[in-house]
């Protein structure tokens, strides 16, 4: 028997790896496939913008937290980015670590009050903390900016043994969008395969058992949170260079909230979740947006259908067609030996 379910195992995994790897061809080809269509490239770099954003916020839920401070983190990434390019010109890729480790340094320090509560006391408490760094954005005008944001945040160059990027390019920007959401994927999915990954989720599970069999729940309820943070502020720091454009209103907190709608109409199980509900809701919302501000009760009755009818999230998909594919088989081999008889 454990033989047989080790075979299965691999066997799925396999699979798994097939599926992964035939996603990331088509990823990869897409600006051949769309004849490099500007268009379809923004839409496509939008898509990697939510993907990496959606699945570091994942990270925080296998903790079984929601994090609303999400958009505020991608807030500090952008603008430490932007500021250190326009104010002292200093390039972009020294500013985009410079910005990820502010944002770390800055995400430890508060999670370390804010993972002391729990449930809604935490969402109210993460939410704060998203709105605090958002005003402090729109206050300071003369550093900031205010509302009126920063403008001319140009995009990156890369000059690199004799290659010369200009990522003002459509199609070089969104294979830059497409090769940082791959990499936060695959760091987010190692961490979660890894023995830190499954801390995390016991923490999820039985939080008081955990700590009762000696682990420390707080070290590794920081870490979590100053991971996917850091991640959060290295998109805010390519959204910032892509766009061009930022103020306070583009880190708001509903950033957060469609993040978290990814999260929950793909599904909460796995990091395929946060990947599939972020690449198709981008899609929706794109074809929405002629609805202009009613976007948000469409996503909202997208959300309730989902948790009413698909409570496990769009990658139960594969698993419900497997389980009516068996269902239907043993109804046929049950009618066959019923005619048999």
């Amino acid at each position: 028997m454990a033989r047989n379910g080790k075979i299965k195992m691999n066997e799925k995994n396999r699979i798994g790896a097939v599926i992964w790897g035939i996603v990331v061809a088509l990823v990869l080809l897409m600006p051949f496939i769309m004849q490099q269509n500007k268009y379809m490239m923004h839409i496509g770099i939008q898509m990697s913008f939510n993907v990496a954003l959606a699945t570091s916020m994942w990270l925080i839920w296998t903790l079984g937290f929601v994090s609303f401070a999400h958009a505020g983190f991608m807030g500090i990434g952008a603008y430490t980015t932007a500021l250190l390019f326009l104010r002292l010109g200093w390039p972009v890729w020294i500013n985009f670590w410079i910005g990820a480790l502010l944002a770390g340094i800055v995400a430890s320090l508060i999670s370390l009050p804010l993972m002391r509560t729990r449930a809604v006391y935490f969402f109210m408490a993460s939410w704060a903390v998203g709105e605090v760094i958002k005003r402090i954005f729109a206050m300071f005008r003369r550093f900031f900016g205010g509302w009126d944001g920063l403008l001319e945040i140009l995009p990156p160059k890369l000059s690199f043994l004799g290659l010369h990027i200009d990522f003002s390019s459509r199609v070089a920007y969104y294979y830059l969008a497409v090769v940082f959401a791959m990499m936060v994927v695959f760091l987010v999915y190692r961490i979660n395969q890894s023995r830190t990954g499954t801390i995390f989720w016991s923490i999820h599970e039985a939080e008081i058992l955990a700590q009762h069999v000696g682990i420390n729940v707080l070290r590794y309820k920081v870490l979590a949170f100053t991971v996917a943070c850091t991640f959060a502020a290295m998109t805010g720091a390519l959204y910032a260079h892509y766009h061009t454009f930022i103020n306070p209103k583009s880190f708001d907190i509903w950033v957060s909230e469609f993040a978290l709608v990814h999260i929950i109409v793909g599904g909460l199980a796995t990091v395929a979740g946060p990947v599939l509900g972020a690449t198709v809701l981008t899609a929706v919302d794109e074809a929405l947006r002629p609805a202009g501000y009613y976007r948000v009760i469409l996503f909202g009755v997208v959300l309730i259908l989902t948790v009413l009818f698909m409570p496990g999230g769009l990658e139960s998909i594969p698993r419900r067609i497997r389980a009516l594919a068996e269902r239907l088989r043993k109804n046929e081999e049950g009618g066959s030996k019923d005619a048999t008889t």
